[in-house]
């Protein structure tokens, strides 16, 4: 299992130990079928359009569900889609386009514009807005694409972040799901982007991978605590190496007395 992995996983594990509705985070594969395009919602230019504007029939879409004030695992999945973005054969703009849809209802244009700029900066295209949309939108557009995608998420009202799965979603170039993408790593970007282009439909061959991603931002209450753990347990070794050092200098000089 990977560092990331494991690391998020035992977070979980920690984070789990008080029972909560969160734990109804999850997601449920809805291959084949076909998000609302008519859903409203507004980019980071502050222009109004409909879901349906990113889709020219021709290119797929690689959707992400996530929101610029998490500091958690949405950050981790969007730096995961941007190394895939800039690495991969399948070329953004040609052969499809990214879309960033907001789970935040209170964020705003503005918000969503300087999150963008990171993420284009990440793919080495700092003033090419149309390369990579994001857009906000109210609690009913939100949760009404949320739904179709079959994203479960779940709003944390004493860390005030968002629970949800990490996952970016494969559609056709009319709009129908046709591939999940699990987890934070997306090296098969591309074949999923040609599937896609195909019209094929691909269902997941794993699905208990998604519980080492499940993430919850109630964390934040351990991380003080982990990491003076971490610490105090680094200062010990340094303390018990410098010791051992120290004795095998005296015993080294008392043995050359």
């Amino acid at each position: 299992m990977k560092p990331l992995v494991v690391i998020v996983a035992f977070a979980t594990s920690i984070a789990g130990a008080s029972v909560d509705p969160r734990l109804a985070v999850g997601l449920d594969e809805h291959v084949g079928a076909a998000v609302p395009r008519d859903l409203p919602f507004t980019d980071s230019t502050g222009q109004r359009v409909e879901l349906g504007a990113m889709f020219d029939g021709h290119r797929p879409v690689v959707l992400i569900m996530a929101y610029a004030r998490c500091a958690m695992l949405c950050s981790v999945v969007l730096h995961g889609i941007s190394d895939a973005v800039r690495t991969s054969s399948a070329r953004i703009g040609r052969d499809y386009l990214p879309v960033v849809v907001s789970l935040d209802p209170h964020e705003n244009a503005n918000e969503a514009a300087r999150r963008q700029d990171k993420l284009l900066d990440d793919i080495h295209q700092p003033t090419h807005r149309a390369a990579w949309p994001y857009l906000v939108g109210d609690e009913p557009s939100i949760a009404a694409l949320a739904s179709a995608l079959g994203f479960r998420y779940a709003w944390d009202p004493k860390t005030e972040q968002y629970a949800h799965p990490a996952v970016v979603f494969v559609l056709t170039p009319d709009g129908r799901i046709s591939e999940y993408l699990r987890g934070v790593q997306f090296n098969d970007l591309a074949a999923a982007v040609e599937r896609a282009a195909r019209g094929e439909l691909t269902s997941s061959i794993t699905h208990d991978l998604l519980s080492c991603f499940h993430f919850d931002p109630s964390l934040r209450r351990y991380e003080g605590r982990i990491s003076l753990f971490f610490k105090l347990g680094a200062g010990t070794v340094l303390a018990t190496l410098l010791a051992l050092i120290a004795a095998l200098i005296v015993w080294e000089r008392r043995r050359l007395r």
